[in-house]
Order: C-alpha cells, then sequence, then structure tokens
C-alpha cells in the first residue's frame, strides 16, 4: 500500500465499540496523520509521534500510537488536546464539523 493510500484510506474504527466512540477513534487517527505530515509510513508516524508526545511522567510507546491508528484503544484526553495543538486549526475544525471537510 502507497504512502497516499495509507493516509487516505476510509478508518473503519472497529475496537468492538459503538459508532460513536469508533467515529472518534477514526478522527483522532486522522489527526496524528496531520499533525505529523513529514511521516512517510505508519511506522515512521509511530516513532515521530511517541517521541513527540512522551515527556518525563508519561513516557508514550510507538505501539501505543499504532494501537490509536488502528482505533483498537482511545487516547487520553492530554494527548488529544497535544495532537490537536499539532494539527492545527483545520484539523479541529474538522473535527467540530465533519461534513464541512469533505
Amino acid at each position: 500500500m502507497s504512502f497516499r493510500n495509507l493516509r487516505n484510506r476510509k478508518i473503519s474504527g472497529s475496537g468492538g465499540k459503538g459508532g460513536g466512540e469508533g467515529a472518534e477513534r477514526a478522527a483522532f487517527a486522522r489527526m496524528l496523520w496531520s499533525a505529523f505530515p513529514e511521516a512517510r509510513s505508519e511506522h515512521e508516524l509511530c516513532e515521530l509521534a511517541a517521541m513527540v508526545l512522551t515527556d518525563d511522567a508519561r513516557p508514550v510507546n510507538p505501539r501505543t500510537v499504532r494501537n490509536w491508528l488502528q482505533c483498537e484503544n482511545a487516547p487520553h484526553f492530554r494527548y488529544v488536546v497535544r495532537v490537536m495543538a499539532l494539527a492545527g486549526a483545520e484539523a479541529v475544525f474538522a473535527l467540530i464539523d465533519p461534513e464541512a471537510a469533505s
């Protein structure tokens, strides 16, 4: 799968949860791609995001980021806010009104 297909693929948001939570997880996964546009692969995105989101008190493992990308786990709000800040206003508006973004 090419990088473009990876970035633009539909994220199912499975994770065995209801549609609302799956949609939120999928939106966060898309926002991760927006926050780190220099990432050329899922592996690179996981490594980069883990490095940026890690702080002295709470390390973030690349496997955790991969789980977020695959909608297997929901991120803590502290990470959502940090990724929103990195992704910029356009990503935030897409989260608020997904229909306007498409």
